[in-house]
């Protein structure tokens, strides 16, 4: 019997999962479960999850042969869990801006807890765990409660001991913290009456989506960027020493001893869908709107500016366009959005070599990278080459990655990553185009700080 992994990971609005084999992991069958057309949410929460792991175990080949089953996810995402095991209440997701920061304390998770526990206290005193999302799934396989961090210096950004204390959190409401590729259990009679999987599959942790990406694009070593872009999007370069910067984010890498440095773009993905809605060209497919947007030619206006403040220019937030003409239509508005999307990626590449960190080829991944013309254009615009895994979804990949470390085929993730991640495809600048946006780029950042200046910049709008 053919010996495979099974891999999912639960994203903002889609379901993903792929089978592997474990001999090389490579992909047997891949498969995404999108929000169905009548369901009224607009994004994935406990149940719609459940259903889309059920709906996808129906179409998956041969489950009775798995060896191991891992699952990444959204992040940072809450679930309150009652005693028997069921939801509370809906999942605070990770673009919910309910919480309770407190200064000095890292921790991504404590600060939504906090908000229960001080604003919904209904809630929090019924809560028997707070489990994060993909833990949460892996929970009603294994009955085994657990959060997954990489390693000791990443466990202050989901708890420790001093954040826990800094919160009042109670910390019998916190299950314990695994690593990913550490076995957490095996599959139980619940896995058997939810999803139909065999009893005593081995469940291994994956961990957050983003850090399953870096695997799944083996960004393992010091110099390596990858490029993850679907609803949001991360430029994430791998370093051996931590940077100090106000324009990037710094956490600990999966790889324990390096450092994940982040330009992060929380509304890339969503402002391309938002236009695509309001362009009623839904029933257009990607690829042939990206070809009539660069058909479009190369006028720098109408400019489209996501956003009118400073310190979140790339989340969208009250954005406008500037310059529409009467001769403007659906693809030069369009072209203007794309843009303002690549000239975010070349902003945060810029603002990671200020900080040290020099990005030389972009490890491209994730819903946006299978549009070719896209990735073209990203290289024109930020005059790196752009690389694209065999399997985009990288973060099926990484989980995979654990699973081989989990079932001792490797001694960890990272070395699986280093062996079984293959590249298909490699998209080279082309010098007069990325002149071309280049000199479009100055005009777009000149034209912004203008806006800016007439809107009073030390006003932040909300």
């Amino acid at each position: 019997m053919a010996q495979r992994v099974l891999t999912f990971d639960i994203g903002t609005s889609s379901v993903k999962a792929g089978l592997f084999e474990r001999d090389g992991g490579r992909p047997v069958w891949l498969h995404r479960e999108a929000r169905a057309a009548d369901d009224p949410a607009d994004i994935w929460v406990t149940e719609q999850w459940v259903r889309a792991l059920q709906s996808t175990m129906d179409r998956c080949p041969a489950p009775e042969s798995l060896d191991a089953i891992v699952l990444s996810g959204n992040g940072p995402t809450v679930v309150p869990l009652a005693e028997d095991g069921t939801p509370i209440d809906d999942a605070l997701l990770w673009l919910d801006r309910r919480e309770r920061r407190r200064p000095d304390q890292p921790s991504f998770f404590l600060p939504k807890i906090d908000y229960l526990r001080a604003d919904r206290p209904d809630v929090y005193e019924r809560t028997w765990q707070f489990m994060t999302c993909p833990e949460y799934l892996g929970y009603l396989m294994t009955g085994v409660p657990h959060s997954t961090s990489p390693s000791p210096r990443f466990d202050p950004f989901v708890w420790d001991e001093e954040g826990i204390g800094a919160y009042g959190v109670d910390p019998a409401r916190l299950p314990p913290i695994v690593r990913p590729g550490e076995i957490v259990g095996r599959t139980a009679r619940r896995a058997t009456e939810l999803f139909g999987l065999s009893a005593g599959i081995p469940v291994v942790a994956g961990g957050p989506d983003f850090l399953m990406s870096l695997l799944g694009t083996a960004t393992v070593s010091p110099g390596a960027t990858c490029d993850r872009a679907g609803t949001s999007e991360g430029i994430n370069h791998c370093c051996s020493g931590p940077v100090s910067s106000p324009a990037v984010r710094c956490l600990p890498h999966v790889v324990p001893g390096f450092w994940n440095v982040a330009g992060v773009l929380s509304s890339t993905g969503r402002i391309f869908e938002w236009f695509r809605r309001i362009s009623r060209q839904r029933a257009v497919g990607y690829e042939r709107m990206l070809a009539e947007i660069d058909a479009a030619g190369f006028e720098v206006e109408p400019f489209f500016f996501p956003s009118m403040h400073r310190g979140a220019a790339w989340e969208f937030s009250r954005g406008m366009f500037v310059g529409l003409r009467s001769d403007h239509a659906t693809a030069e508005m369009g072209r203007g959005v794309v843009h303002s999307i690549g000239y975010a990626v070349r902003q945060s590449i810029e603002s990671l070599r200020d900080a040290g960190c020099d990005v030389t080829e972009l490890r491209a991944c994730g819903g946006q990278a299978k549009n070719p013309v896209w990735n073209r254009m990203k290289a024109d615009i930020t005059g790196v080459p752009l690389s694209c895994p065999e399997v985009l979804d990288a973060e099926l990949v990484g989980n995979c990655c654990c699973a081989l470390a989990g079932l001792g085929d490797y001694a960890t993730p990272w070395e699986a990553a280093e062996s079984v991640v293959r590249f298909a495809s490699r998209y080279e600048p082309d010098r007069s185009r990325h002149e071309q946006f280049s000199r479009g780029y100055e005009q777009y950042l000149a034209t912004y700080e203008r806006f800016l200046a007439a809107l009073h910049p030390e006003t932040v709008f909300e």
